[in-house]
């Protein structure tokens, strides 16, 4: 059973546009659901990729450019979060999660959360405690990737252990500034129609000493 932890999903967005007073909004929405669950079903890349197609071809009637840009950004969170749950079958207590808040300090004067699109950990007290942070960036440009790299180098600095990983889809950055960045990230990939690095990632993952997968079934 997935459980999907993010507040506001892609499918709230649909159904705002499927529960619209604009007939073209309320076709839009219903053409939004059905490509939405083709892929959530298939989770095939060329099918998100059709969704997101979509999502940026009617981007003027969608709305807003705040609901347009989170519509797509928590739409490839969930594409990322959804393929790792059904590729990686760690065992419990171990569990992939979207959107919840890891613990990355504790001790007498108090703790310190933060919250990665996507982790992978055991759940403790509400919160992860994470060996896996991933941030997951539709069109990865320098301020993002500035974002990005904040948010790791404090928790690389607190708990160095942890894996940070950067998954991406559209480059606009410099290329030797991702180099660079790539000092404070243990591992970047890009999942894209021209470079879809997918098994790149699950095979990263799997290679994490203290995670626990089930064993493949036996055919």
């Amino acid at each position: 059973m997935i459980i999907l932890a993010r507040i506001k999903k892609p499918i709230d967005y649909i159904n705002e546009l499927c529960r619209s007073g604009d007939s073209n909004k309320r076709l839009l929405g219903r053409s939004l659901q059905s490509s939405y669950e083709r892929w959530t079903q298939t989770l095939a890349f060329s099918d998100f990729y059709d969704f997101m197609n979509l999502i940026r071809d009617r981007k003027a009637e969608i709305g807003s450019a705040q609901f347009f840009g989170k519509f797509r950004a928590y739409a490839f969170e969930e594409y990322i979060f959804r393929l790792l749950q059904k590729d990686l079958p760690i065992r419990e207590p171990m569990k992939v999660s979207w959107g919840e808040k890891c613990m990355v300090w504790s001790g007498s004067g108090g703790s310190y959360a933060m919250e990665f699109d996507i982790s992978i950990g055991k759940h403790k007290n509400n919160l992860i405690e994470p060996v896996i942070a991933i941030e997951v960036k539709v069109e990865l440009d320098s301020a993002r990737l500035k974002t990005a790299l904040g948010s790791f180098a404090i928790l690389k600095s607190l708990k160095p252990e942890v894996k940070g990983i950067l998954v991406y889809m559209i480059k606009e950055l410099n290329e030797n500034f991702l180099k660079l960045a790539e000092n404070w990230i243990d591992a970047t990939f890009q999942i894209s129609p021209e470079n879809n690095q997918t098994e790149s990632l699950l095979r990263f993952i799997r290679a994490e000493g203290t995670l626990n997968f089930n064993p493949k079934p036996s055919i």
